[in-house]
């Protein structure tokens, strides 16, 4: 009897091995192919891609500035640039923060002088020698120097993002100095008459290549 039980056992286990094996599917290679970019996904997006893939590319580079100034310029790889880029957004700045210092400063000393309470009055130098006629009019004075201040720290971070985009523009160009208008000599047989002699204009352009044009010529 244990024998038999024993033997039962493995006719069932040798019976599920094989059904098992049966039931492998045997997928095609496009299908495994598939699988296998699912379960390890390749990313398209790198760093190193975005800052090399058709290179270099002005959108790319207003791009930088305008979320980090100094960035597109560095994308250019015109580091000179950068020092000229710091110095003027950091000279405007600091005027920009003094001037909002001294705003509040009128602001909140004008306010003291017409409230109405002789106990409120400014005691800090310079304020409490100046009338409340005179604050406003400092006061006010300060408020045009916040609102210019401001808009020229607008228009030199405008001004970094557009020299970024341009700079990156005429990479693409020749500005080589090998470009040239030259007068060469033209000799042209003509039936009847012999030699013609005359000129004629050329143009090259650069390494590229260099495209001659015969824009006239007179015998």
């Amino acid at each position: 009897m244990r024998i038999t039980l024993v033997s039962l056992l493995l006719c069932l286990g040798m019976m599920c091995m094989a059904q098992q094996r049966d039931s492998i599917v045997v997928l095609p290679d496009s299908v495994t192919i598939s699988l296998a970019d699912s379960l390890h996904p390749s990313h398209s997006f790198s760093l190193r891609k975005f800052f090399t893939a058709d290179y270099p590319k002005p959108g790319r580079a207003a791009l930088l500035s305008l979320v980090f100034p100094g960035a597109g310029q560095a994308y250019n790889k015109r580091w000179w640039k950068l020092p000229i880029v710091y110095g003027a957004l950091g000279g405007v700045l600091y005027v920009e923060i003094d001037n909002i210092r001294q705003y509040r400063a009128l602001r909140d000393n004008y306010r003291l002088l017409v409230d109405g309470d002789p106990n409120t009055n400014p005691t800090e130098a310079p304020y409490d020698r100046i009338d409340a006629t005179t604050m406003k009019s400092y006061r006010d004075q300060w408020r045009r120097y916040v609102e210019q201040t401001s808009l020229v720290l607008g228009l030199v971070y405008l001004l970094q993002v557009t020299d970024a985009f341009v700079d990156a523009h005429l990479r693409n160009f020749d500005v080589s100095d090998d470009l040239t208008l030259r007068f060469q000599p033209k000799l042209d047989q003509t039936q009847g008459l012999g030699p013609a002699f005359g000129f004629g204009i050329s143009l090259g352009f650069g390494e590229r290549g260099r495209q001659s044009a015969k824009l006239f010529s007179t015998p």
